[in-house]
C-alpha cells in the first residue's frame, strides 16, 4: 500500500473523520476572518465580500454535517443519512467558493441555482439510499451508482472552476486557487477509479480538500496585500514595500528558520526610515520579543521579554487597542533605558508602539524605535504603520493557526499511536488469558479423569466385594452327623440362613456406598458451582456427566434399600386424608423435563371433585411417580399418555387410577415378572416395561395402603396399569 493509499485510509479512521470537519472549519474561519477584514479595508473589493460569503456558507454547512453525524449516532444505523449529505455538502461549497474567486463572475444567483440543484438530488437519492442501507448493513455508500454520480459531478466541477481560474481570475487566485481545484478534480479521479473499499466515506476527495484548503489560504492572503490602503506605487519606496510583503510571505511559508520575519521587519525599517524595530506576543501580563531587527542587532533572538508594569505606556497601548508614539520624556526610568540598551542604543529615542489585533484578538504589540539625534523624529507615514500592523498582525494570526493544526496532527498521530499500542496489549493479554485457560482446561480435564477412574474402582470394588458374599454364601454351614437316637434338634441349619446372610450383607454393603457416592455428589456440586475456579464448557460436560451417573447409581441404591424395608415390614406408612390432585400436580412438574425430552403428551381424564383417600402423601406420591415414570420410558417418542382417575359406583368405597402407555405391550408369558423386585444377572428384560425396579415400588405400596394393582396388555399397542385405593371415611 502506497503512502497516498495509507494517508487516505487514516483520513477515515474514528478520531481522523473528526479532525478532518475541524480541520476543515478552522480553514473555512480563517478565509472568512481574512476577507471580511479584506472587506472592511475596501469596502469596494467585490472579492472578498463574496469570499467572506463563500466561507460563512461553508462553515454553515459543516455545522450540518456535525448535527447530522450527531442524530445519526443517536437514532439511526451507521453510514445510513451522513454519506450522500456529505457529498451534497462539499460539492455545494467548492461551487460556492470557486464562484467567490473568478473575477467577473456571474451574480450571485448562479451558486444559489447550483445549491438548489444539489439539494435537490440528494433529496431524491438520501431515502432511497437509507432504506437500501436499512435493508442490507453490509453495504457501503462507495460501491452505489450514486456515489459515484458525486464523482463524477464534483470532477467536472472542480476541472471547470480550475480552467476558469486560469484564464479569468485575480493574480490573487490565478495559481493558488486552480491549483486547489486541480486537487480536488485529481481527489475525485481517485475516488471513481482506486476506491477504498469498507467504507462510506470519500479518503481521496478529502485528501484533495486537505491539499486545496491551504492553498485557497494563501489565496485570500495575496488579495489582502494586494487591497491594503495607500501602498506605495513605484520607485525605491515600491520596491521595499514588495520587499515587506515577500517577507511577510517568507515567515509564513518559512519551516524551520530560526527567524522567520527578518526579512519583513528590515524591509520595515527601512521604510519607515526606523533604528530598529521588533516583535512582541502577550503572554499573561509580559511582552514576549519573537523578533527584533537593527543596527548591529543578531540575526535571531527571542531571548527579550518585557514586563508590562514596568512599561506602563506598552501596556497601555496594547489595553486600548491604539497605537501610541512616544519621545524620550515618555520613557523615564532605568525600564526605558534598558529598553533602548537591548536594542544596541545607549541613548532613549522616539518609540512607535503599534497593537496587533486580528480577529478581534490582541497578539501582542509591534514596536518601532527612531534615533533621538537633532530634532525631533516622526514617523514617515503613520497610517502606513497601521497598515503594516494589520498584516503583520494576520500573518502572526495565520502562524499561531498553522502552529494549531500541528498540534492537533500530533494530537492525531499521538492517538493513533496510542489507539495501535492499545491494541497490540490487547492481543498479548488475549493470547495470555487464552493460555492460562488452556491450562485450566487440561488441569480440569485431569481431574475430571481421575474422578471417572476413581467411580470405576468403587466400582469393581462393589463387584469383588458382591462376589466375595456369593462365594461365602455358597460354602457349607459346617452341620454335624446325626447317630442312631439323635434329638431332631441336632439337624443341619436351614438352607434358607445363608441366602439371608448374603442380603444383609448385600444391604450393609449398600449402605456404606451412599457415604462415598454422597461425597462425590457433594464435591461434583461444589465444582459445578465455580467454588473453586472458572469452568469451561467442557469441564462442565464432563462434571454433569459424573454427577448424572453418580444421582443414577445412589437412584438405584435407595431403591433397593426401599424395596427391602418394604419386603421387611419396617418402612412406616402415615395413612390420612389425602387429595390425588396435589400429588398428580407435583409428580407433573417433576417429570416435565422426561416428557419434554422424548416429545410425549399428556391425556388427561381426572374430575377435579374427587373425594379424599385414606393413605401416606410419600406412598402416594412415589406410585404415581413410577406408573408415569415407566410410561414415559417405554412409550414410543411423540406419542400420548393416558392418565385417568374416576369412581366406580359397583365398587363403593374406592377410587380408580389408570395409566396408559404406548410401549407396544407386555409379551403374555412376561405378565407375571412385571411386578418382580429383582432378578438374576442372566435375566432379560421385559419387553414394554420401561421402570421394573419402580413398578415392585409401586406394587408394594398399593397393597401395604390396602389396595390392589394389575396390568392389562395389547401387545402391540400398549399396556394399561391399573391400581385401586380406598377412599377416606369418616
Amino acid at each position: 500500500m502506497s503512502f497516498a493509499q495509507t494517508l487516505a485510509r487514516l483520513l477515515i479512521e474514528g478520531p481522523a473523520s473528526l479532525f478532518y470537519h475541524l480541520f476543515l472549519g478552522l480553514a473555512l474561519e480563517g478565509l472568512g476572518w481574512m476577507a471580511l477584514e479584506t472587506a472592511r479595508r475596501a469596502p469596494g473589493n467585490r472579492m472578498a465580500r463574496r469570499l467572506t460569503l463563500a466561507a460563512g456558507l461553508g462553515l454553515l454547512g459543516r455545522i450540518t454535517l456535525f448535527g447530522a453525524a450527531f442524530a445519526e449516532s443517536q437514532w439511526l444505523p451507521v453510514g445510513t443519512l451522513l454519506p450522500p449529505l456529505e457529498r451534497a455538502v462539499d460539492l455545494a461549497t467548492w461551487a460556492w467558493i470557486g464562484w467567490a474567486m473568478i473575477e467577473g463572475a456571474p451574480g450571485f444567483w448562479l451558486p444559489a441555482l447550483h445549491t438548489a440543484v444539489v439539494f435537490g438530488v440528494y433529496g431524491m437519492i438520501a431515502p432511497g439510499w437509507m432504506s437500501l442501507s436499512m435493508q442490507d448493513p453490509t453495504l457501503f455508500y462507495t460501491a452505489t451508482p450514486s456515489d459515484r454520480a458525486w464523482m463524477l459531478w464534483t470532477l467536472g466541477l472542480a476541472l471547470g472552476i480550475g480552467g476558469w481560474l486560469l484564464s479569468r481570475s485575480s493574480p490573487a487566485f490565478q495559481s493558488p486557487g486552480a491549483l486547489g481545484f486541480f486537487a480536488l478534480a485529481l481527489g475525485a479521479l481517485l475516488q471513481l477509479n482506486m476506491p477504498i473499499a469498507g467504507t462510506h466515506l470519500a479518503p481521496w476527495v478529502r485528501l484533495g480538500a486537505l491539499t486545496a484548503l491551504p492553498l485557497w489560504l494563501t489565496g485570500t492572503y495575496r488579495l489582502a496585500l494586494q487591497t491594503a490602503q495607500r501602498i506605495p506605487a513605484g520607485g525605491e519606496a515600491g520596491e521595499t514595500w514588495r520587499a515587506w510583503s515577500q517577507g511577510l510571505l517568507h515567515a509564513l511559508q518559512a519551516q524551520g528558520d530560526p527567524a522567520p520575519f527578518h526579512e519583513a521587519l528590515r524591509a520595515a525599517r527601512t521604510l519607515l526610515g526606523a533604528r530598529w524595530t521588533a516583535i512582541g506576543l502577550l503572554q499573561n501580563d509580559q511582552l514576549l520579543i519573537i523578533a527584533r531587527e537593527g543596527e548591529g542587532l543578531p540575526r535571531a533572538g527571542a531571548d527579550l521579554t518585557l514586563p508590562l508594569p514596568e512599561h506602563p505606556r506598552i501596556g497601555e497601548a496594547i489595553l486600548r487597542r491604539h497605537a501610541v508614539f512616544l519621545t524620550p520624556e515618555d520613557q523615564p526610568g532605568e525600564a526605558g533605558q534598558r529598553l533602548w540598551q537591548a536594542f544596541g542604543m545607549g541613548a532613549i529615542g522616539f518609540l512607535q508602539i503599534e497593537p496587533l489585533v486580528a480577529q478581534n484578538q490582541v497578539l501582542g504589540a509591534w514596536l518601532i524605535g527612531y534615533p533621538p539625534e537633532g530634532v525631533p523624529a516622526l514617523p514617515r507615514d503613520p497610517g502606513m504603520g497601521q497598515q503594516m500592523a494589520e498584516l503583520l498582525a494576520q500573518t502572526l494570526s495565520l502562524l499561531q493557526e498553522r502552529e494549531r493544526q500541528a498540534t492537533l496532527e500530533a494530537a492525531l498521530r499521538s492517538l493513533q499511536q496510542a489507539h495501535e499500542e492499545r491494541v497490540q496489549r490487547l492481543e498479548t493479554q488475549h493470547a495470555e488469558e487464552r493460555q492460562m485457560l488452556q491450562r485450566e482446561i487440561n488441569r480440569w480435564a485431569t481431574r475430571a479423569a481421575e474422578a471417572e477412574e476413581e467411580r470405576e474402582r468403587w466400582r469393581r470394588r462393589a463387584e469383588e466385594l458382591a462376589r466375595l458374599i456369593e462365594a461365602r454364601a455358597s460354602l457349607p454351614v459346617g452341620a454335624s452327623v446325626a447317630g442312631p437316637g439323635a434329638n431332631a434338634s441336632s439337624s443341619p441349619a436351614p438352607e434358607a440362613a445363608p441366602e439371608g446372610q448374603r442380603e444383609e450383607l448385600i444391604l450393609a454393603l449398600l449402605q456404606e456406598l451412599r457415604t462415598p457416592l454422597t461425597a462425590i455428589l457433594g464435591y461434583t456440586d461444589l465444582l459445578l458451582g465455580e467454588a473453586v475456579g472458572i469452568l469451561g464448557a467442557t469441564q462442565r460436560q464432563f462434571l454433569l456427566r459424573i454427577k448424572a451417573n453418580i444421582e443414577r447409581m445412589a437412584g438405584l441404591i435407595r431403591e433397593t434399600l426401599q424395596i427391602a424395608a418394604l419386603e421387611a415390614g419396617t418402612f412406616q406408612l402415615e395413612p390420612g386424608p389425602l387429595h390425588l390432585t396435589e400429588v398428580r400436580d407435583s409428580v407433573l412438574q417433576q417429570l416435565q423435563p422426561v416428557l419434554q425430552e422424548r416429545g410425549l403428551r399428556l391425556a388427561l381424564e381426572w374430575p377435579e371433585d374427587l373425594p379424599p383417600v385414606r393413605m401416606d402423601r410419600d406412598a402416594a406420591q412415589q406410585i404415581l411417580y413410577h406408573l408415569l415414570n415407566n410410561a414415559a420410558l417405554c412409550s414410543q417418542p411423540g406419542t400420548a399418555i393416558g392418565l385417568q382417575a374416576h369412581l366406580n359406583p359397583e365398587v363403593p368405597g374406592m377410587i380408580f387410577l389408570r395409566v396408559r402407555d404406548t410401549g407396544g405391550g407386555i409379551p403374555m408369558e412376561e405378565a407375571p415378572r412385571v411386578f418382580v423386585p429383582r432378578y438374576r444377572a442372566a435375566t432379560p428384560l421385559i419387553p414394554g416395561v420401561g421402570d421394573s425396579i419402580g413398578l415392585s415400588i409401586a406394587r408394594a405400596l398399593v397393597e401395604a395402603s390396602g389396595g390392589r394393582i394389575w396390568v392389562e396388555s395389547e401387545p402391540g399397542i400398549g399396556s394399561t396399569f391399573t391400581v385401586v385405593l380406598p377412599l377416606f371415611s369418616h
